[in-house]
């Protein structure tokens, strides 16, 4: 595993673009930027606030046109956005909840999110997707281009060390369950709790 994603909460809340630079300085690699039901304009409000330095971390779960406007990392096809672009050039990301969906979708993408690996810690009755054994023995499925995604935890990321995993995805553990709540140094000290990987 060598990768730890950020996806962040669907809500905008104060102080979040401080909060992604603090993260981006720590070393953050990308940043999946998912507020489900937004608009175009909160989006480029928020982006306007982060450093274009760090544009090439981030990828979108809407509003694609952004991405090559603004020379982003990518974009991530979901259930609500379902296709690329015409004329898209750039990293394509998507989420997947069945190893089929893998199969399927990984030759055409640069990596896919597989979920939910454990139970969610931010969608409530969300539960594990997956036995620990049914992931071991998908190995020639689950390769560096599958990042895993569900109730990620400092607890719960060592039980994938087995797994080749090319990395894991967090939201709930990081920002809790009101982000408006989070100081710069707790939200600092858990990302490096969840930097457990060797």
């Amino acid at each position: 595993m060598n990768k730890l994603i950020v996806i962040t909460t669907p809500s905008f809340f104060p102080d979040e673009a401080s909060l992604i630079k603090l993260l981006f300085a720590e070393g953050m690699s990308r940043l999946h930027l998912r507020k489900p039901g937004c608009g175009r304009d909160e989006l480029e409000v928020l982006l306007d606030k982060i450093p274009t330095v760090y544009y090439e971390r981030i990828v979108l779960h809407d509003w694609f046109a952004l991405a090559e406007e603004r020379n982003l990392g990518g974009i991530h096809l979901n259930r609500r956005n379902p296709e690329v672009p015409p004329l898209y050039k750039g990293s394509i990301s998507r989420s997947c909840h069945s190893l089929e969906e893998i199969i399927e979708y990984k030759p055409v993408c640069d990596y896919v999110f597989l979920s939910p690996v454990f139970q969610s810690i931010s969608k409530e009755g969300y539960g594990s997707g997956f036995s620990l054994d049914e992931l071991r023995n998908a190995k020639g499925i689950i390769d560096d281009k599958v990042i895993a995604l569900g109730g990620i935890s400092p607890q719960t990321i060592t039980k994938l060390k087995d797994i080749p995993f090319g990395g894991a995805a967090v939201l709930g553990a990081l920002w809790g369950n009101d982000p408006s709540l989070l100081v710069a140094d707790q939200l600092i000290k858990q990302f490096k709790r969840l930097q457990v990987w060797p």
